[in-house]
């Protein structure tokens, strides 16, 4: 059986240190103010040791309303919350505040405490728990048991005990060991010789000494120096345990709220989606771009929420909504929050994450309703992964962003992976960072992207293919789903790459009846020249009889069909003539070991004009090598006998 958390809550002194003390012989009360006071300020931690022999940790909550923050750092991670009501006092203010929160954190194994049953008779002790029973129906806790006891004569401590082991067994929280460690903090300290210390109940999976782990939202790199459980060092921390790590290589600010996680988790978030119900206690409807509190985790930050599909929500109403932060987060799908009013006067409500990373939506668009109940129906893990390629703005998805939606163990997602590539549902990229796509979407988009070659074919049947950069644009794809898309139809034969040109694999370039002239007349000006080719501009004129626009894409064509060489911009050389004047050249080299421009010039009968531009094209192809004003056979060449 995994470590426990067990909190408690309820109205400011019903006792709930008393209890904790009880409990474990521990007090929670550190702060010199709390002991002055008679109430908890901060949170207090504790532990005992269950009847079933397992150790449980427990966090002890302020009651104040003015600390309602800290309590709700600490329902944070609760596995089994002890929900405690003076049988004197009977239920007071913030009794249903701590309910409202514990109902919307979804927190369903608790037990009901009767303190303090000691100061009471019969007839009271029986109101207050039939009272307390009646403020749990229709809430997570509603079929809690409930145990009396007394923090001083410790009447119903031993029962209280062995039924919380009985709770424990309800308390499922599979994502809390199942998944991605993370440990957010709610104390951080520092001690002489140790230096920066922060606390929190670990969550996920497990950490361990000396491991590299990264503090976010800062994106603070650090190292585990050291772990406590319990006050007891430890190599290792287990998840549902109350932790304590001490980390070196701090660099940065750590504040409550920060999360120590894996090093691969790096995205923050500004935007969720998400499902939120108002609380009847709200005094006020939940209003359009309302300025709020949201807590996750122990993290508080501030957000606007955006209506979509309602113009605003009614106390106890539910709807699906956006909430717009003013600085990233970490945040999960499935993530529980709370929301408070902006002064912090009143608890709002609360809910859960749908899309941490949520576009931002038309208001009151079908769409957008379409798309946010997408987001709240779809459960199955399977099911999760293909919305989650079909809606996200880049094709290709790193398998470390799906972690984000899916907080399961690597196993896990591996599996779930594995079976949608078995069964064709998506295409998987390796590499050091793997990605996987839809293969629906895929499909889709490579099949647009034939179409538009067929149609830059039939407009342009002399070009060799279209430039790679403009199809991308146009198919408005990031450089990486561009070059996995051309990937994918690379493997199916049905293009082909050629420099930073992509056509079909079935394009031939076809000259029409007058091309096929141009075309011969052409190849005959380059044949008869040698080097001391003409410009373009000088084959049109002297091709007159035909226009510009045909001379030059039958130019273009021969130049991409190689049958014309590019020597530089603006020197283009027949490909027989190429070969017959690097044989030349090969042949000279091999008398006379270097060549000067004036020498080459002679051997080619040709002007410096072209001399140098071709000279440098043989550099360039590694035929020759430049030392100073003379070449020479570069030794590397084949051509040259390998030498």
């Amino acid at each position: 059986m995994r470590h426990v958390i067990i909190g408690t809550a309820g109205h400011v002194d019903h006792g709930k240190s008393s209890l904790i003390w009880a409990l474990t012989g521990i007090e929670t009360d550190r702060l010199k103010e709390e002991k002055e006071r008679g109430l908890s300020i901060e949170l207090g931690f504790a532990y005992f040791d269950l009847p079933n022999g397992l150790r449980a940790g427990i966090v002890d909550v302020p009651g104040h309303e003015k600390f309602i923050r800290n309590m709700l750092s600490g329902a944070y991670g609760m596995d089994v919350v002890l929900f405690v009501v003076d049988a004197k006092e009977g239920v007071q203010e913030q009794t249903f505040e701590h309910l409202e929160i514990i109902d919307l954190l979804g927190i369903s194994a608790g037990v009901l405490v009767i303190t303090k049953a000691d100061l009471v008779d019969v007839n009271q002790l029986e109101d207050s728990i039939e009272m307390s029973r009646e403020i749990l129906t229709n809430t997570t806790l509603e079929d809690s048991p409930t145990v009396v006891v007394s923090n001083i004569t410790g009447q119903g401590i031993d029962l209280l005990k062995q039924t919380i082991v009985d709770q424990v067994g309800n308390a499922t929280r599979e994502d809390f060991e199942n998944g991605i460690p993370r440990l957010y903090t709610d104390r951080i300290f520092t001690m002489p010789g140790f230096g920066a210390i922060v606390t929190g109940t670990l969550t996920g999976g497990l950490i361990q000494r000396d491991q590299r782990m990264k503090i976010l939202p800062g994106r603070n790199e650090v190292r585990v120096r050291g772990i406590q459980v319990h006050n007891e060092p430890t190599a290792q921390a287990l998840p549902g345990q109350r932790t304590a790590i001490n980390l070196s290589n701090v660099t940065e600010h750590i504040g409550r709220g920060d999360v120590l996680c894996p090093m691969s988790l790096s995205e923050l978030t500004d935007n969720i989606d998400v499902s939120i119900k108002v609380l009847g206690s709200f005094p006020r409807i939940l209003e359009h771009w309302m300025r709020l509190r949201l807590y996750i985790g122990t993290r508080e930050s501030i957000c606007r929420i955006v209506m979509l599909t309602e113009e605003a929500i009614f106390p106890n109403g539910e709807a699906l909504t956006q909430l717009r932060l003013e600085e990233p987060i970490l945040a999960f799908r499935g993530d529980r929050f709370i929301l408070r009013d902006f002064s912090a006067q009143y608890t709002v409500g609360g809910g859960w994450i749908i899309d941490p990373f949520a576009t931002r939506h038309k208001r009151f668009a079908e769409q957008t309703a379409e798309t946010l109940n997408s987001w709240a129906i779809t459960r199955e893990p399977e099911a999760l992964v293909e919305l989650i390629l079909e809606s996200n703005e880049n094709l290709c998805v790193s398998e470390d962003f799906i972690r984000y939606y899916l907080a399961s163990t690597n196993q896990a997602l591996i599996d779930v992976l594995d079976y949608l590539e078995k069964v064709g549902k998506i295409l998987r990229w390796g590499g050091n960072f793997p990605f996987v796509s839809s293969v629906e979407r895929t499909q889709k988009i490579g099949l647009h992207l034939l179409e538009m070659l067929r149609n830059f074919h039939e407009r342009k049947p002399l070009a060799l293919g279209q430039n790679s950069s403009q199809l991308r644009l146009k198919l408005e794809l990031n450089e990486f789903d561009f070059e996995k898309i051309i990937d994918y139809l690379l493997k199916k034969n049905q293009v082909v790459k050629d420099g930073n040109l992509i056509r079909l694999s079935s394009h031939e370039i076809a000259f029409s009846a007058q091309e096929e002239t141009i075309k011969l007349k052409i190849e005959e000006i380059f044949s008869e020249v040698g080097l001391n080719t003409p410009s373009i501009s000088e084959v049109i004129e002297q091709l007159s009889n035909y226009s510009a626009r045909a001379i030059s894409d039958t130019f273009y064509a021969l130049v991409n069909l190689g049958q014309l060489v590019k020597i530089d911009e603006k020197v283009f050389v027949h490909k027989d003539i190429v070969e017959q004047i690097e044989n030349l050249l090969i042949e000279y080299l091999k008398k006379h070991d270097i060549i000067t421009v004036a020498e080459f010039r002679e051997l080619a009968q040709t002007s410096r004009k072209y001399a140098v531009p071709f000279l440098e094209f043989c550099d360039d192809a590694g035929l020759t090598v430049r030392n100073g004003n003379y070449r020479k056979l570069r030794k590397t060449n084949v051509r040259n006998g390998g030498e």
